[in-house]
């Protein structure tokens, strides 16, 4: 193999171990955002200044797989109407008197 074609083996194998590397380095960012965890900024920021540090790293990767916690305790929404109005008031039907019939006259 010439000279040239060494040095493009070696700039490919260097590529490689520099994506290869981020991807590792990175690792705790993605599983946080494949997991749409709630802090997943946070672990990016965590990750990326901080990540150079093993504790930094760990520590990131740790907060990535932890369960979110839900809050249960969330505000109780009042609405500013009743919930159950009364139905209006209905007037009673009109009751018909009928005319006196002419045919039953004695």
């Amino acid at each position: 193999m010439s000279n040239e074609g060494m040095t493009v083996v070696v700039i490919i194998a260097v590529i490689i171990g520099i994506l290869a590397g981020l991807a590792v380095y990175f690792i705790p960012t993605f599983i946080a955002f494949g997991k749409h965890k709630s802090n997943r900024g946070a672990v990016f920021a965590l990750n990326f200044f901080l990540g150079w540090a093993l504790i930094g790293w760990v520590i990131a990767l740790v907060w990535a797989l932890k369960q979110d916690v839900v809050d249960y305790q969330q505000p109780v929404y009042v609405p500013q109407q009743p919930m159950y109005q009364q139905p209006p008031q209905v007037q009673p039907p009109l009751q018909y008197h009928t005319a006196p019939n002419d045919d039953n006259t004695n």
